[in-house]
C-alpha cells in the first residue's frame, strides 16, 4: 500500500471564502508551498498537503520566520538541518514522525519561540532535542502517543517555557515534580489522557505562575483538592468530562480542610454528579464562572453554596425538577448569571431570587414550566435583570405585556405567547434599553405597523421557526436606524411565496438579513434596494427561480460581502446579475437547476473570493460570463451537465489570485476548442491570443475520452494541477500536455491509459507529482520522462508493467515511487539513475511477481530509503544481510509471500536492528518466530501465518514493541509474551482457536494497553473480569460471544473507564438485546457494528449509554432498517454521527429530536455518511432534507457557538469542517433503489415531498468523527 495518498483537498475545505487564512505566493523551492516573502527571507513557509518525505534542502539555506508542515507523509527529520533558518515558530502535525533527532533544532537556540508537534506519532517525550533551546515559550505536543512523562523532561525550558500542551496522548500518570522546574509555565493542558488521579507530589512547589489547567477527559473520580492546593494563582481548571460523581468526598474531608482556591473559571461538566450537598463548594473562596452543564443533578441542597462567591452558575441540561432561592444561598451577593436552560422545571416560585440584587441574567430555554406570573416570579429584580430567555417550545405561554416592568432588559428571548400578533401594545411601557429580541419557536403569525415603536433601539431581531403569513409594511420604521441584524429563517407560513420586501425600507442601517428555509418563490428585483449597509443576505433553501438583473446594484450595495442563494430552484443567471458590487466575497448558488449562464453574469467584482455553483444543470457557460474578477480564488462547478469546458467564458478572472475551477463530476465527454476560441487560438489573429489564469484544474470523474490537441492552450503558462482521474483517456500525448512549463501536480489516475508518448512531456519540465495509477500501462518509452528533472513523486500502481526502461529517471530526484500491483519479476533499481535512487524514500513493490531480493540487485544504492513495501509477491529467499546498506530503513512489508523461507537464526535482516520501525510478516507460512534482533520496533504484524506459539524470551529484543498483530494463526491460549512486552498498546489474536479467556489473560498487559482485537475466537469460557485491569483500554474489538453464558458487553466492560469505542462482530445471529443490556462506560460513544449475521438491531442496544455524544456505524451487515427508536433509547445522547458502510440498508429513520442544533435535553445529527448505499427513497428518509436544511440554517451556530458540548478546544483547521459540504456529496454518492438509483440528493431535491412537520424532528455540536476501528492497524504505518 502506498504510503502517500495525498491529494489537495480544496473542493469541500470550506464553503465560506472569508474563513481562509491567506494565500501566498508559491515558494522558488517548491512551487506546491507558498512563502509570503522571496529568498534570503522567506518569511512564512507552508506546505498543507504536500508530499514530502523529507524537509527540503534550501530551506536550510534561507532564513525563514514561521515553516509549517502538515499532512506531508514526513517520516523523519535530518539533524541540523533547520539550523540557518533563525526559525520563530517550527509547525509539523499530522506526519508519521515516531521520533525527533537530539540535534534536530540545532541552530535555533536564541531564535526558536514555538514548536508545535501535534497529531504525529511520537512516543515519547523528545526531551533532548530542545533542551538547549533558550526562548522556547510554547510546546505543543498534543495528539501523539506519549504515555510516560518525566521531570527531566522538560530540562533546559525552566526559564522560557509558559505554554506545555499534552493533550490527547496516552498518560496514565505524573510522576513526582513532574513540572516543577517550569517556574514560568502558565498554561497546562493534559486533557484526553488516562489519568486516573493526580499525587500530591506533582504541584507541590507551587508553579508561582499557572493560570490555566486542563484535566478534561480524563478518569478523575474525585477533584483533586489537595493535589492542587498549592496553584495559588490558578484561574482556569477543567474538569469536565471525568467521572467525579462528588462535589467533596466525606473520606478525604480531613485531608483537605482549609484548602480554598480561588478561579475565574470552574469547569465541571458532563461528570457524574447527582446531587450538590450542604458544603458542595467549601473549599472554592471564589469562582467566577461554574460549569455543571450536563451533571444527572436531581437536586440541589440547601447550603450548597455557602460560602462560595460565584458570579456565573450555568446548570444546562441536567436534571433538575425544581428550584428555589435557598438552593443558591450563599450566592446572593455574588451571582449575575444562572443558566438553568434544558432541565425539567415545571413551576417557578414567587419572588424567587428576590435577595441577589446583583442578579442580570435568568436562562430558563427548554424546560416545562406550565404557568408562572412574572411579575410576581421576577418583582425581587424587575429593574436589574438585563437578559432573560424563557424560549422552548415546553415553556408555557409569556405574555410580553407581563415583563414590561423590567425597565432595564437588554436581552429577551420567548417561545409561545397567549396571542400571535406583535403589535405596539406589546412594548408599552417597556424600556429603551433592549437590543435583542427573540421570539423563537412560537405561534407568531402578524407583525403589525410599527410595532417596535416603544423599543426603538432594537439591533437584533429573530422571529425565526414560526408561520408568519404577514408583516405590515411599516412594521420596522421606527427601528430602521438601530436594527443590524433581522432573521426569520424557517419563520413564514407556506402561505408566503414573495420575499415581503416593503418594510425593508426603512432597515437603511441593516447587516445581516436571514430568510433562509422558508417557501419564498420570487422576490422583487427592489427587494434590498433600500438595504444601503446590508453586508450578508441568506436566502439558501427556499423556491426562488430567478434574480432578477438590478437585484444587487454597485451603488447601493457598496457594503454587500456575502450572498447565500444555494438550495433554490433559479433556472438561469441573466446578464449582470451580480456587477459591480465591489465589497462582495463570496456567491453561493449551489444545488439550484441553474442550467445557463448568460455573458457578463458575473463582472466587475475586484474582492470576490469564491463563487459556489454546485450541484446545478449547467450546460452552457456562455463567453466572457465571468468578467474581471481578478481576486477570484475558487469556481466550484462540481455535479453540473457540463458536456464542455470553454476557457473563453473567463476573462480577467482570477489574475491576482491562485485560481481554482473545479470541474469534476459532470457529463464532458470530449475537451474540445469551440469556433471562437480556435480563432482566438490563432497567432494571426489581430485580437490576439487567448490566455486564462487558472492555476488548478479538476476534470475528475467525468466521461472524457479525447482532449484536443492545443485544448490547454490558453492556460498552458498558468496551470499548476491539472486532475484528469476517473476518466476514460488512452493516450499521453505532446500536443496536449507537452507545453506546461508551470504544471506541478498530474493526476491521470483511473483511466485507460495503454500507450505515453516519447515527447508528452517536452516542455512540462517543472512536474513534481505524477499520478498514472489504475490504468493498462503496459510500455513506457524511456524518453517521456527525461525532461522532468524536477519529479518527485510518481505513482504507476494498478497497471500491467513488467520491466521499466534503464534511467527512465535520469536527472530526477525521485522520493516516492508506487510500482505496486504490477508485474515486475524484478527490482528495476537501473530505472533509477545514481541520484534519483540516492533520494529515494519510499518504495512500494507490494503485489507483483518478485521472486528474490539479492545482493547483486544494486539495492545499495537506495541509501535513502526509509519505506520498502515487498508484500503480496512471490518471494522465496532473501540473501542475507540484503538490507544492510539501507541504514535509514524503517518500514519494511515483505507479508503475503507464502513461500519465503526465514531461517530462525538467519542474517536476513543484518544491518536493520537500529532503524526499523515497522515489520510485517504476516502470511509467509511461519511455523515458529525467526530471530527479531529489533530494540525500537515499534509494529509487528505476524498473522495469518501456522504459530501455535509465541516464545517469551522473543520480548528481550523487542522493548519498544507497541503494536502486536497475531491474528489468524494457531494459537489456543493468549501467549505469555505479553507479560513481557512492558510498552505493548495494539494487540490483535483475532481469528485463533482460542478456547478460554480467564480473568489473568491479559494481565501482563493490562497497564498499558489501549486497543485490543479479540474478534472470531472459539470462546467457550469469557470470565467476567479479563478485562478489568485495563483501564487504559480505549478501543475494543470483539465478537458477540452467543455461545459463550452470560456473555454480556456491559459486563465485561464495568472497569474499563476510558473505553471509546466498541467494535462488535456479529457471528451468529443475534438482535443483540441481551448481550448489550445494562450500563456502558461513561466514556464510551463509539459503536461499530459489523458482520452479515446481523439482520435485525434490537431498540435497547444504546439504551445503557452515559455520553452525550454518539457515533453509530454499521459495516458489512445485512440489517435493512435502522429504527428511531434505537436513538430515542439512548436518553443522555445529545449529538450523533452515523456511518454506514457495505450493508444492505434501506430505510434510516430520523435519530434526532432536536429541531435545532444545540438544544439542551435534545439529540440532533451531526453528520451522515452513508456513500454507496442504496435507499427506499420514500417518506421514512424525507427528514434527511429538513436535516440539511436544518444544518444550513444554524451553521453558525455549530461552528462559533461555546456550548457545554464544545468544551474541548478545537483542533487547528477543524474550523472548516464547520463549512465541509462533504455530507452532501455523500448524498450525491448514495443512490434510490426504487427510483432507477437515481442519486437520493436529487430525489430529496426533486420528488420527496413529505411535509414541512419534519422540521420539529430535528442537537449538534462538535464532535470529531472517527473512522472504523479496525483500520488502526491497517494504517498503522
Amino acid at each position: 500500500m502506498m504510503i502517500i495518498t495525498l491529494i489537495l483537498m480544496f473542493w469541500t475545505s470550506v464553503v465560506r471564502m472569508h474563513e481562509l487564512p491567506v494565500q501566498y505566493p508559491p515558494c522558488f523551492f517548491n512551487p506546491l508551498c507558498t512563502c509570503s516573502k522571496v529568498i534570503p527571507d522567506l518569511g512564512i513557509v507552508t506546505c498543507f498537503n504536500v508530499p514530502m518525505p523529507r524537509i527540503p534542502h534550501p530551506i536550510n539555506s534561507s532564513k525563514v520566520f514561521m515553516l509549517q508542515l502538515e499532512n506531508n507523509g514526513l517520516r523523519s527529520i535530518q539533524p541540523q538541518f533547520l539550523m540557518n533558518t533563525g526559525l520563530y515558530k517550527l509547525q509539523i502535525k499530522h506526519n508519521p514522525l515516531s521520533d525527533i533527532p537530539d540535534e534536530a533544532f540545532l541552530g535555533l537556540e536564541r531564535s526558536l519561540w514555538e514548536l508545535e508537534l501535534p497529531y504525529n506519532r511520537l512516543v515519547k517525550v523528545p526531551s533532548k532535542s530542545f533542551r538547549h533551546l533558550q526562548k522556547l515559550r510554547l510546546l505543543d505536543l498534543t495528539g501523539n502517543q506519549i504515555s510516560h512523562i518525566a521531570a527531566d523532561n522538560w530540562r533546559g525550558l525552566e526559564n522560557s517555557l509558559q505554554t506545555l500542551k499534552m493533550g490527547r496522548n496516552s498518560i496514565d500518570r505524573l510522576p513526582a515534580d513532574a513540572f516543577a522546574g517550569l517556574a514560568y509555565l502558565e498554561y497546562l493542558d493534559l486533557r484526553e489522557n488516562s489519568l486516573k488521579d493526580i499525587d500530591p507530589s506533582v504541584f507541590r512547589d507551587g508553579m508561582a505562575h499557572l493560570t490555566q489547567l486542563y484535566l478534561n477527559d480524563n478518569q478523575l473520580n474525585s477533584i483533586p483538592y489537595n493535589q492542587l492546593s498549592a496553584l495559588k494563582r490558578m484561574r482556569v481548571l477543567d474538569l469536565s468530562y471525568n467521572r467525579i460523581s462528588k462535589m467533596i468526598n466525606p473520606q478525604m474531608e480531613s485531608e483537605i480542610r482549609g484548602v480554598h482556591m480561588s478561579l475565574d473559571v470552574l469547569r465541571l461538566d458532563y461528570n457524574q454528579i447527582d446531587s450538590l450537598h450542604p458544603g458542595s463548594f467549601q473549599h472554592f473562596q471564589k469562582v467566577n464562572r461554574t460549569y455543571l452543564n450536563g451533571n444527572p443533578i436531581m437536586t440541589i441542597e440547601q447550603g450548597a453554596f455557602k460560602d462560595s462567591r460565584i458570579r456565573e452558575l450555568y446548570l444546562t441540561d441536567c436534571d433538575l425538577y425544581e428550584v428555589d432561592s435557598p438552593d443558591f444561598m450563599g450566592l446572593e451577593s455574588s451571582l449575575e448569571l444562572l443558566d438553568l436552560s434544558g432541565n425539567n422545571l415545571t413551576s417557578l416560585p414567587n419572588h424567587v431570587f428576590q435577595e441577589y440584587d446583583f442578579l442580570r441574567t435568568l436562562i430558563f430555554r427548554e424546560n416545562r414550566i406550565s404557568t408562572f406570573n412574572p411579575t410576581e416570579v421576577f418583582n425581587g429584580f424587575q429593574y436589574s435583570l438585563y437578559t432573560l430567555d424563557l424560549s422552548g417550545k415546553q415553556n408555557g405561554m409569556i405574555s410580553l405585556q407581563d415583563l414590561r416592568q423590567m425597565r432595564n432588559l437588554r436581552f429577551l428571548a420567548i417561545s409561545r405567547m397567549p396571542g400571535s400578533t406583535l403589535s405596539p401594545e406589546d412594548f408599552l411601557e417597556f424600556g429603551m434599553d433592549i437590543k435583542e429580541l427573540r421570539i423563537v419557536k412560537s405561534n407568531l403569525q402578524t407583525i403589525k405597523n410599527h410595532a417596535f415603536r416603544h423599543v426603538r433601539g432594537i439591533k437584533y431581531l429573530d422571529f425565526s421557526e414560526n408561520a408568519i403569513s404577514s408583516i405590515e409594511d411599516d412594521a420596522f420604521s421606527e427601528v430602521g436606524n438601530s436594527l443590524i441584524s433581522l432573521k426569520i429563517a424557517h419563520g413564514l407560513s407556506s402561505s408566503v411565496s414573495e420575499l415581503p420586501n416593503k418594510p425593508f425600507k426603512s432597515l437603511t442601517n441593516l447587516q445581516l438579513m436571514d430568510f433562509s428555509n422558508n417557501r419564498i418563490r420570487s422576490m422583487p428585483e427592489t427587494s434590498f434596494h433600500f438595504l444601503k449597509r446590508i453586508r450578508r443576505i441568506e436566502l439558501q433553501d427556499n423556491e426562488i427561480d430567478s434574480i432578477k438583473k438590478g437585484t444587487f446594484q454597485g451603488d447601493i450595495h457598496s457594503a454587500l460581502e456575502e450572498v447565500n442563494f444555494g438550495y433554490n430552484k433559479i433556472g438561469s443567471l441573466a446578464t449582470h446579475t451580480f456587477v459591480d458590487l465591489h465589497m462582495m466575497k463570496a456567491i453561493n448558488l449551489e444545488d439550484n437547476s441553474i442550467s445557463n449562464i448568460e455573458r457578463r453574469a458575473f463582472m466587475n467584482m475586484n474582492r470576490l473570493k469564491y463563487i459556489n455553483l454546485r450541484g446545478n444543470k449547467i450546460k452552457n457557460i456562455q463567453d466572457e460570463a465571468f468578467q474581471n474578477l481578478p481576486d477570484l480564488e475558487f469556481l466550484d462547478l462540481a455535479y453540473n451537465d457540463l458536456f464542455e469546458f470553454d476557457f473563453a467564458s473567463f476573462d480577467q478572472v482570477g489574475t491576482l489570485s491562485s485560481f481554482k475551477v473545479n470541474a469534476s463530476h459532470n457529463e464532458i465527454h470530449r475537451l474540445s476548442i469551440n469556433s471562437s476560441s480556435a480563432v482566438s487560438l490563432s497567432t494571426n489573429n489581430m485580437g490576439g491570443m487567448m490566455q486564462s489564469n487558472i492555476k488548478v484544474l479538476d476534470f475528475s470523474f467525468n466521461n472524457i475520452t479525447e482532449i484536443m490537441r492545443y485544448y490547454f492552450k490558453p492556460v498552458e503558462y498558468s496551470l499548476t494541477h491539472l486532475y484528469l482521474s476517473h476518466n476514460e483517456l488512452n493516450n499521453v500525448t505532446q500536443g496536449v500536455f507537452g507545453n506546461m512549463p508551470h504544471l506541478q501536480w498530474l493526476d491521470l489516475s483511473y483511466n485507460d491509459l495503454m500507450e505515453i508518448d516519447f515527447d508528452c512531456f517536452r516542455e512540462t519540465k517543472n512536474l513534481q507529482v505524477l499520478k498514472f495509477s489504475h490504468n493498462n500501462i503496459m510500455d513506457i518509452p524511456a524518453e517521456s520522462f527525461r525532461p522532468l528533472k524536477k519529479l518527485r513523486i510518481v505513482d504507476l500502481s494498478h497497471n500491467r508493467l513488467r520491466t521499466l526502461a534503464d534511467n527512465l529517471f535520469m536527472d530526477a530526484s525521485i522520493e516516492s515511487l508506487d510500482l505496486s500491483h504490477n508485474q515486475f519479476m524484478r527490482l528495476p533499481i537501473k530505472t533509477m539513475s545514481m541520484t534519483a535512487t540516492a533520494s529515494l524514500s519510499i518504495l512500494d513493490l507490494s503485489w507483483n511477481f518478485l521472486s528474490g531480493v539479492h545482493n547483486t540487485d544494486a539495492i545499495f544504492r537506495m541509501r535513502g530509503l526509509t519505506w520498502l513495501d515487498l508484500s503480496y509477491n512471490r518471494l522465496v529467499r532473501l540473501d542475507d544481510g540484503v538490507f544492510s546498506d539501507l541504514p535509514q530503513l524503517s518500514y519494511l512489508d515483505l507479508s503475503h509471500n507464502k513461500q519465503l523461507i526465514l531461517e530462525p537464526r538467519g542474517r536476513t535482516f543484518h544491518g536493520l536492528e537500529d532503524s526499523l520501525l515497522f515489520l510485517g510478516l504476516s502470511n509467509i507460512s511461519l511455523l515458529s518466530v525467526p530471530e527479531l534482533p529489533f530494540h525500537r520496533l515499534q509494529r509487528l504484524h505476524l498473522a495469518q501465518n501456522e504459530l501455535a506459539s509465541v516464545p517469551a524470551e522473543m520480548a528481550s529484543n523487542l522493548t519498544s514493541l507497541h503494536l502486536l498483530d497475531l491474528s489468524h494463526n494457531d494459537l489456543t491460549v493468549v501467549p505469555l509474551i505479553t507479560h513481557a512486552l512492558t510498552n505493548l498498546r495494539m494487540f490483535n489474536i483475532a481469528y485463533n482457536p482460542i478456547t478460554i479467556i480467564t480473568n489473568t489473560s491479559f494481565l501482563g498487559i493490562a497497564d498499558t494497553l489501549e486497543l485490543l482485537d479479540i474478534r472470531r475466537l472459539s470462546l467457550s469460557t469469557f470470565e467476567a473480569g479479563a478485562l478489568c485491569k485495563a483501564t487504559k483500554l480505549r478501543s475494543l474489538l470483539c465478537t458477540a460471544y452467543t455461545g459463550v453464558k452470560n456473555f454480556n458487553f456491559p459486563n465485561l466492560l464495568e472497569y474499563n473507564h476510558g473505553l471509546r469505542h466498541l467494535f462488535i462482530d456479529v457471528q451468529n445471529e443475534t438482535n443483540l438485546e441481551k448481550e448489550m443490556k445494562g450500563r456502558f462506560p461513561v466514556k464510551l460513544y463509539n459503536f461499530t457494528f459489523s458482520g452479515r449475521a446481523l439482520k435485525n438491531i434490537h431498540s435497547e442496544v444504546l439504551h445503557g449509554m452515559r455520553n452525550p455524544h454518539l457515533h453509530f456505524s454499521l459495516y458489512n451487515t445485512s440489517v435493512s432498517n435502522v429504527p428511531s427508536e434505537m436513538f430515542k433509547h439512548a436518553e443522555l445522547v445529545r449529538n450523533v454521527t452515523i456511518e454506514l458502510r457495505d450493508n444492505e440498508i434501506r430505510t434510516l429513520h430520523n435519530p434526532s429530536d432536536g429541531y435545532k442544533p444545540g438544544v439542551p435535553g435534545k439529540r440532533f445529527l451531526l453528520r451522515l455518511r452513508m456513500r454507496g448505499s442504496h435507499m427506499n427513497c420514500d417518506c421514512d428518509i424525507g427528514w434527511v432534507e429538513m436535516w440539511q436544511r436544518k444544518h444550513r440554517q444554524y451553521q453558525e451556530d455549530r461552528c462559533n457557538s461555546h456550548t457545554e458540548l464544545n468544551n474541548y478546544e478545537r483542533e487547528e483547521g477543524s474550523e472548516y469542517d464547520c463549512w465541509d459540504n462533504g455530507w452532501d456529496d455523500d448524498l450525491r454518492e448514495s443512490f434510490c433503489v426504487n427510483k432507477n438509483n437515481v442519486s437520493v440528493a436529487e430525489s430529496l431535491k426533486s420528488d420527496l415531498e413529505c411535509g414541512w412537520s419534519a422540521a420539529d424532528s430535528l442537537h449538534l455540536s462538535k464532535i470529531v468523527v472517527f473512522s472504523i476501528l479496525f483500520a488502526m492497524f491497517a494504517a498503522a504505518y
